[in-house]
């Protein structure tokens, strides 16, 4: 039998885990994080038949890792294998041993195959130490020939290396080329003590080219065609075009006759020049593209071809360059809008109408362009989320499942995300389906998400898009004047509604408002701002997002585009682009942002927002009525109706 989301979700969920045991083991996590040694031991031993016993396990073990007899952490980790902490725990304990010299112990125990330079480089410690060197030096080469510094494990590897004749001036060479590519220039200077005086000519000429940002690469003309040389003056325009890819075209005149490029490499050389010459918008990037060989136009090359001349209004060179795309690519929503887009600049107005009226049958962000340009309603066609209470109620007691579920009732959020993650991996698309109905069910709105997000079943509205938090949004947007749904819009984009959601930059909560930010805010608007742990707290993050948001509108003359790319980007970066890329088209202006991440938020959260106000029950504003032209001081003038009716249609 299927049960509806109203059926489902409103059933009252059976809390399993005894509250007091929970309670303790929280205590008992918090001490050993604490530093609390005491408390930790004393409680652990009460809690050896609660379900997170093993976590308290794994903590001790961690601690205790360099007198833990082998028998009893290979055992744990054996056992224990498909828990999230095992791979941490297994790396921290094998560098232990290498630590402490116990090599016969790290080559029984470490698996066939670890991610970690350090344990790699004790086992390589290791196999000297016992003797077991046969095939060791090219193992122990490709430890070394890497374009950064090593861990210091490593360095007793690297002197054997060293006696037994392994580093040559051509491995050397190999190993600054990498350091190079990584960026890592400096690093040269150390690297080049183990070069071939020849050799070092040229390593020392790469870091003065280096040095001066490649702008004197046109002395290479002079240069031996050799491989260094090549090499040297390939990488040079490469970075050069990075930088100056009118500078990079002009050496490569110059240059590009002195050398016997292979295909690739000159292909290669030619595709970066054009590439960044369209990133910048330069006047040269037609010639450019057209100098790069078919079968280097690439998908990231073609995008950029057609954003230049989107930006430059030469809509037929446009649609050309869109019909040379691989078809999957060319079938992407955003190259049939801006097909159909060029098709109507250039008069082919039957096909491009065409073209639109399909594309508005999708309900993203170019789906609404396509008919707020034909004056069409916008297809919103929900799907009610349906699944067996049987299958929910079997993936709730699969192991992984009540791991995460009882970590997170325990007030660990990064191992009950870790633990969740694993379960899921091996799920099909039912079982994803499951997984996001015992998420919504658990109140764990971003595990629903990503969940139909795999499984495919964007039109799950009702828990992609989940309204918890719109009281507290209407609330504060209500008090700066905001738009509520594109508020919601912009949350839902920021954090997938995740309350306890952190970024590997330190952005926190609903709004991933910085710590930084938040300071700021605190000072102009006399907040009270107690620390990074209020941001996680709903009231607070909204309070403190929704305040920045106002100061950016009124910052960027309340034009919604302009400030969720600076929430998102930082509002210098985005005065930048608007300096740097002149245009009165915000949709123009959207596509052609050099960042990805911002190209791709900016319509997110537009096309988000107008699905917040749909099921809000709010009047639909029109995406293009959030887009005012650039020479517009206010929204809602860009398109002639600033709502849409919403209906379910489909293609038939």
């Amino acid at each position: 039998m299927l049960f509806l989301i109203s059926a489902l979700i409103s059933s009252a969920v059976a809390d399993t885990g005894d509250s007091a045991e929970r309670e303790k083991f929280s205590t008992a996590w918090r001490a050993a994080a604490n530093g609390s040694r005491a408390d930790f031991e004393r409680l652990m031993p009460q809690l050896e038949d609660y379900l997170l016993y093993p976590y308290l396990r794994y903590e001790d073990l961690r601690h205790r890792r360099a007198k833990v007899p082998d028998e009893e952490m290979a055992g744990f980790l054996s056992g224990h294998r498909d828990w999230a902490f095992t791979a941490g725990l297994e790396r921290a304990w094998l560098r232990t041993l290498g630590e402490s010299g116990r090599w016969e112990s790290l080559l029984q125990h470490a698996p066939g195959e670890i991610e970690d330079t350090e344990v790699d480089c004790f086992l390589a410690q290791a196999r000297i130490k016992t003797g077991q060197t046969e095939g060791l030096v090219s193992v122990a080469q490709s430890l070394w020939t890497v374009g950064k510094s090593q861990p210091d494990a490593c360095d007793p590897v690297f002197r054997w290396l060293k006696s037994e004749g392994g580093v040559t001036s051509g491995l050397a060479w190999e190993r600054i080329t990498r350091a190079m590519e990584a960026r890592q220039p400096k690093f040269t200077l150390y690297l080049s003590r183990y070069l071939a005086p020849e050799d070092k000519v040229w390593a020392d000429r790469w870091y003065q080219l280096d040095r001066s940002a490649y702008r004197q690469l046109k002395k290479a003309a002079k240069w031996p065609d050799q491989d260094k040389s090549r090499k040297i003056a390939a990488y040079g325009l490469r970075r050069l075009a990075r930088s100056d890819p009118d500078r990079a075209w002009e050496t490569w005149l110059a240059i590009e006759s002195g050398f016997s490029w292979g295909s690739d490499t000159r292909g290669g050389i030619l595709r970066e020049i054009a590439l960044w010459s369209a990133v910048e918008g330069v006047d040269g990037t037609p010639v450019r593209m057209d100098a790069v060989p078919v079968p280097l136009r690439d998908g990231k090359l073609m995008e950029w071809w057609v954003r230049f001349n989107l930006s430059n209004e030469f809509w037929g060179d446009a649609v050309e360059t869109i019909e040379g795309m691989p078809p999957e690519q060319r079938d992407d929503a955003r190259w049939r809008f801006w097909n159909a887009r060029a098709l109507f600049e250039t008069g082919e107005r039957e096909a491009s109408e065409a073209l639109l009226a399909e594309l508005a049958l999708e309900a993203n962000y170019y789906g609404f362009l396509a008919a707020d340009l034909l004056d069409l309603p916008y297809t919103i066609c929900p799907e009610e989320p349906n699944v067996t209470r049987a299958h929910v109620d079997t993936l709730r007691e699969q192991a992984g499942f009540q791991r995460a579920l009882e970590l997170r009732k325990a007030g660990i959020p990064n191992w009950s995300r870790s633990e969740w993650k694993i379960a899921v991996k091996t799920l099909d698309r039912d079982g994803l389906r499951a997984a996001a109905a015992l998420s919504t069910q658990e109140n764990w709105p971003d595990m629903a998400i990503f969940a139909l997000g795999n499984s495919g079943d964007l039109r799950w509205y009702e828990w992609r898009f989940p309204l918890e938090y719109a009281g507290l949004v209407e609330e504060q947007a209500s008090n700066r004047g905001l738009d509520s749904a594109w508020v919601m819009g912009l949350m839902r984009s920021e954090s997938a509604m995740a309350e306890d959601a952190i970024s590997s930059a330190g952005a926190r909560g609903l709004m991933q408002v910085m710590p930084g930010t938040a300071r700021q805010l605190a000072r102009q608007h006399s907040f009270k701002y107690t620390g990074y742990q209020q941001l996680m707290r709903a009231e607070d993050n909204i309070r403190f997002g929704t305040t920045y948001l106002r100061d950016l509108l009124d910052r960027f003359g309340n034009n919604q585009v302009l400030v969720s790319g600076a929430y998102n980007a930082g509002p210098h970066v985005v005065e930048r682009w608007m300096t740097e890329r002149k245009t009165e088209d915000p949709a123009i202006w959207v596509e052609t942002i050099p960042y990805f991440e911002t190209r791709d938020y900016i319509p997110r959260v537009l096309a988000f927002s107008t699905i917040y106000d749909w099921r809000m029950q709010n009047s639909v504003s029109r995406v293009s009525s959030r887009m005012p032209a650039f020479d517009e001081s206010e929204p809602g003038s860009a398109h002639t109706g600033s709502s849409a009716e919403v209906v379910c249609r489909t293609s038939g």
